[in-house]
């Protein structure tokens, strides 16, 4: 196999280990994450553990657009074609906070970073006439309290309901990349992984925290579950003309009756468009 996959996120939880089985069936990786040491041993313990040493590391915090572009450009000074991107990197933030760029970092980091990423790549995803785009969703889009007037909770901020609001963003993106982008040959699918017990919102302090805590030990899945399904779409030859879809357990599923709302895709995508011209334009 000679196939390449970028991965987001990727050094830790259900990133880490769809690279690890990724790398086991013979991809070319390419992972993205923020801790450039952290990525330096994650890449050596991945190549140690499969065998696989076609994997490449790449530093960038992508809550930051600007450092989205650099990534990119990285990235196809090493890979002229991609046949696999998976938006994966996201995080839940309990207080408002915004990057350097003047974001909501929720909506920067779990959102735009995919929308950016995957522009930004789109040419050498569309070179192999085949390529995947993947994007890492959650059941918590189905809680989301979107208002297409204020993407970014201005007027009020809950870290809970920005983190459901940025999951449905994902399908929203994939929906509408599906529709906007037939004539590329680049499929557009996500999915929800399961409830994965990983250090998600460890960060976080308080009620938030302590909740996910409790869950991760009752009903949260392992990495190896959580990322069978990111695997399946990075790989199996029966999805070769799926697109616009959402799965669960590597099975086609309904996404929430909002997902499916032409009027918030266009919106949202517009909205989207805008912020990455302007800020990539300076």
């Amino acid at each position: 196999m000679d196939k390449n996959c970028i991965i987001t996120g990727a050094t830790d939880g259900i990133g880490k280990q769809t690279a690890i089985d990724l790398a086991n069936l013979g991809y070319n990786l390419g992972l993205v994450g923020r801790n450039k040491e952290k990525g330096r041993l994650i890449t050596q313990e991945i190549a140690k553990i499969t065998g696989n040493k076609s994997i490449k590391y790449f530093n960038a915090d992508l809550s930051v657009i600007k450092n989205t572009k650099y990534v990119a450009d990285n990235i196809k000074n090493e890979f002229k074609s991609i046949d696999v991107l998976v938006n994966n990197v996201g995080a839940y933030f309990s207080n408002y906070k915004k990057t350097e760029e003047g974001l909501e970092k929720t909506f920067a980091l779990n959102h735009l970073s995919y929308f950016a990423l995957t522009h930004l790549l789109l040419d050498v995803l569309e070179a192999e006439r085949s390529g995947r785009v993947i994007n890492v969703s959650s059941s918590a889009h189905f809680s989301a309290k979107l208002d297409i007037t204020d993407f970014q909770m201005e007027k009020k901020y809950k870290g809970w309901t920005a983190y459901c609001n940025s999951k449905l963003m994902n399908i929203l993106f994939t929906y509408e990349a599906d529709k906007k982008f037939k004539d590329k040959n680049v499929s557009f699918n996500c999915l929800h992984p399961g409830f994965v017990n990983t250090s998600f919102g460890d960060d976080n302090k308080g009620f938030g925290k302590n909740i996910l805590s409790i869950g991760k030990k009752l009903i949260a899945i392992n990495v190896k579950k959580g990322a069978s399904t990111n695997v399946y779409l990075a790989s199996s030859n029966k999805l070769s003309k799926v697109s616009g879809k959402y799965f669960y357990k590597s099975n086609r599923t309904k996404s929430s009756k909002t997902s499916y709302l032409d009027s918030h895709q266009k919106r949202l995508w517009s909205y989207s468009k805008k912020i990455i011209n302007d800020l990539l334009e300076d």
